[in-house]
């Protein structure tokens, strides 16, 4: 019996190496000392199989990898930009079926947008009391003022407002615990933006590796979004994305720019706290929650 998705680990990453079966087992291997040395990939226990720099793979890997299930992506150096390269239309039809029911009415993507915010705050507060210099934080007042607001919004236009306010209100608080200096939040500024900026934008590519992996599971496209723009690419992506990023990758993304960590070790810190929170299951369990919902 192969192991549910959600209950699978989440990624891996390989680079400078080859992947191939062999001995009917799916391997990698790599040149070191002069002599070719193999390791196994326990794949029926994988969601995500990145391959970076300097990698190769053979058909018969690439079948297996499809056979269970494995999401088969492409990336650059330290994990991004992201390619997913692997298709299978043998995925579940369940839940594509009730995604689409419940989207064709407005009220109900304002409800799984509303479900969705309500979800973000649980896991904000469970997160960021497991990490030492978050874990005193009193975030009671910010998160019961936006839930009020949740509630009360009439449409999704609105909502996004009130979840833009209540990020920023995030963003000041984060920063004043790692330092209290000023932050203004600017997206894609790239090298030339700061170093909190900087990692944030790379750690929520991460957050939207997580999302993409699990919508691609369950077999729902990313076109069918509940808060994001109808007719922008991967909207569905960002939209469960936003139910980790605060929760994950702001806190971490702070305190690795504090310490001026790499931009690796801020990756890996991400990662093991991806780990830590369960966050993949998190995602899985919500995501199947709204299929299941009486539309």
């Amino acid at each position: 019996m192969s192991l549910l998705p959600s209950h699978r680990q989440g990624l891996y990453l390989l680079e400078h190496c080859r992947v191939m079966v062999k001995d009917e087992q799916l391997t990698y291997v790599q040149q070191k000392d002069g002599f070719q040395k193999y390791f196994a990939i326990p794949y029926a226990n994988t969601n995500v199989l990145l391959l970076g720099t300097g990698t190769s793979i053979t058909q018969p890997a690439t079948r297996l990898l499809a056979e269970a299930g494995v999401l088969l992506g492409f990336t650059g150096g330290g994990g991004t930009p992201l390619f997913l390269a692997s298709q299978n239309e043998y995925r579940p039809t369940q839940y594509l079926q009730a995604w689409v029911k419940m989207w064709q009415s407005t009220a109900n993507r304002l409800k799984v947008y509303q479900y969705f915010q309500q979800q973000r705050c649980s896991f904000l507060e469970d997160s960021w009391r497991k990490l030492d210099a978050f874990e005193k934080v009193d975030l009671n007042a910010v998160i019961h003022h936006y839930q009020t607001q949740i509630l009360c919004a009439t449409n999704g236009q609105t909502l996004m407002g009130y979840e833009a306010n209540f990020a920023r209100q995030l963003y000041r608080i984060a920063a004043e615990i790692t330092g209290g200096h000023h932050f203004e939040r600017k997206p894609g500024s790239g090298e030339t933006g700061d170093r909190f900026n900087r990692y944030l934008d790379h750690g929520n590519y991460l957050a939207y590796g997580l999302a993409a992996t699990v919508l691609w599971v369950l077999g729902i496209p990313h076109s069918l979004p509940v808060a994001h723009g109808m007719t922008r690419r991967g909207a569905l992506v960002f939209d469960v994305a936003d139910m980790i990023k605060d929760a994950t990758i702001l806190p971490n993304a702070f305190i690795s720019a504090a310490n001026q960590e790499s931009d690796q070790q801020m990756r890996n810190r991400c990662i093991a706290f991806f780990d830590q929170t369960k966050t993949l299951r998190f995602l899985f369990d919500h995501i199947k929650a709204v299929t299941e919902m009486d539309w």
